[in-house]
């Protein structure tokens, strides 16, 4: 199970709960009373749910399963594409992410990746019970010298690009580095040279 939720959930998921993370860590919580209630709003929004049912959901899940496990056996595979309905799917239906659900929805155009999130602060800090982030990223992935980074390009929440100083700071973090912490991860993440966002698609590639 553990394997599963690391693997599983997190390889395909990873960038867009980061970015979850990061808008309420490195804004919010350095934010006045003032900023909070200019970019946030006292409703989520409501995002329209994947069209993809559970049992195809699923099916993405055993899609990472076979290809962890490969990689793992040492066995030539080839390289592993997820599509946005694929991310979304598992956020929607798989039960390891269920706290995240209804808080983002993916999209990947060309070589960019774009999150809607819908982020209740009050399961951060309870000075924001209540208020929910609700907004627009844009992040970047790359693997730099065999480590995988995820960091945010541009911010907008409320309708409003977050101010340049916060995001000057949001840009310094890579913000998958923690998850390096957890060894089967990082065993994973060994073993794979290139991880892209290309033609509409989330791209992990084996060495």
């Amino acid at each position: 199970m553990k394997t599963r939720y690391w693997v599983g959930g997190c390889l395909s998921t990873v960038i867009l709960l980061a970015l979850i993370a990061a808008a309420a860590y490195y804004f919010l919580l350095q934010a006045s009373d003032e900023l909070v209630e200019t970019y946030t709003s006292p409703a989520p929004s409501d995002f329209a749910r994947a069209e993809t049912d559970q049992e195809e959901a699923l099916s993405v899940v055993e899609r990472l399963m076979r290809f962890y496990l490969s990689l793992e056996m040492g066995e030539e595979t080839g390289s592993l594409s997820l599509s946005a309905d694929d991310i979304n799917a598992l956020l929607e239906y798989e039960d390891l992410l269920k706290e995240y659900r209804g808080m983002a929805r993916v999209d990947i155009q060309g070589d960019q990746i774009k999150a809607d999130i819908s982020v209740p602060l009050g399961m951060i800090n309870e000075r924001f019970e209540g208020r929910y982030l609700n907004g627009t990223g844009e992040i970047a992935v790359e693997m730099k010298d065999d480590r995988l980074e995820v960091t945010i390009d541009r911010l907008e929440v409320g309708g409003m690009d977050i101010p340049e100083e916060f995001m000057n700071e949001i840009r310094k973090n890579n913000l998958v580095e923690a998850l390096y912490e957890e060894p089967s991860l990082e065993r994973f993440l060994k073993m794979v040279k290139a991880v892209k966002v290309e033609d509409g698609r989330l791209v992990i590639q084996p060495k």
